[in-house]
């Protein structure tokens, strides 16, 4: 009996160390502790809404956390990454190196970037509006990131950075106004909207390739060359600097 009662916990033990492993479950992690964060801002100030998935015109958009206030709209995107993490404010993909195991990701400026020009759609009538984007990486990122404009920090700053804006830019009824139109234009949680984002994020990465397959700039449509950097060659848009798209050689 206490065999079997051994084993069935070692199974359980390893079952959850597996799960801790997957990324969806740690980026599901992070958003659960950000959004815990975030309930400590005073409630007459902001209202917070987490998990927001939007339509777009090519699918959908989905939104890790999303602060209306009365000094502005933050848009944050949240990143349950560890180990040394690389990049630029406008290159097309950020590294991750973990003792020189090295993975790619989607550079989460741009990736937030779509998420605000989505929520802007959502809410046209009301523009033009403060909308300040953040990204926020776990304290056991490393972060070593170039950046010049964009907010990218820890998720323990979060709320220095929102509490720094003091301004008031929309008055209370606006904020339950847009609160209220972005809770109506969400698409209703649950697994088959969340699959939906997934196909359409998929078709999304899919004609982005074949784009830069055939040579061209996904963004502006203009001829990508080889180039060199800081942290070797790449393909750069031939419409630099007014585009500065790049992709990995």
């Amino acid at each position: 009996m206490e065999s079997s009662a051994y084993i069935l916990i070692s199974i359980v033990i390893v079952v959850i160390f597996f799960l801790l492993r997957s990324p969806k479950i740690r980026g599901k992690i992070g958003e659960a502790a950000v959004a815990g964060s975030l309930e400590g801002l005073p409630k007459d100030e902001y209202k917070v809404l987490n998990d927001v998935t939007i339509p777009t015109a090519n699918g959908s958009s989905q939104i890790d956390h999303i602060v209306v206030s009365i000094y502005g709209i933050f848009v944050i995107e949240t990143k349950n990454y560890n180990g040394w993490i690389y990049g630029g404010e406008n290159s097309e993909y950020w590294t991750q190196n973990i003792y020189g195991n090295r993975q790619k990701f989607y550079n989460p400026i741009l990736q937030n970037a779509g998420h605000v020009r989505a929520l802007r759609r959502v809410l046209k009538e009301y523009e033009p509006l403060p909308i300040l984007p953040i990204v926020a990486f776990s304290g056991k990122a490393d972060l070593k990131v170039k950046v010049d404009e964009a907010c990218v920090v820890y998720w323990g700053q979060i709320r220095k950075v929102i509490n720094q804006f003091d301004e008031r830019r929309l008055k209370w009824s606006q904020v339950n106004e847009i609160y209220d139109a972005i809770v109506a234009a969400r698409l209703e949680p649950g697994r088959d909207t969340n699959k939906k984002h997934r196909q359409d994020a998929y078709a999304a990465r899919e004609q982005k390739y074949e784009t830069v397959v055939s040579g061209r700039c996904p963004r502006c449509g203009g001829k990508l060359v080889p180039r060199s950097g800081q942290y070797g060659e790449f393909y750069g848009c031939s419409n630099y600097p007014k585009c500065r798209f790049t992709y990995p050689y």
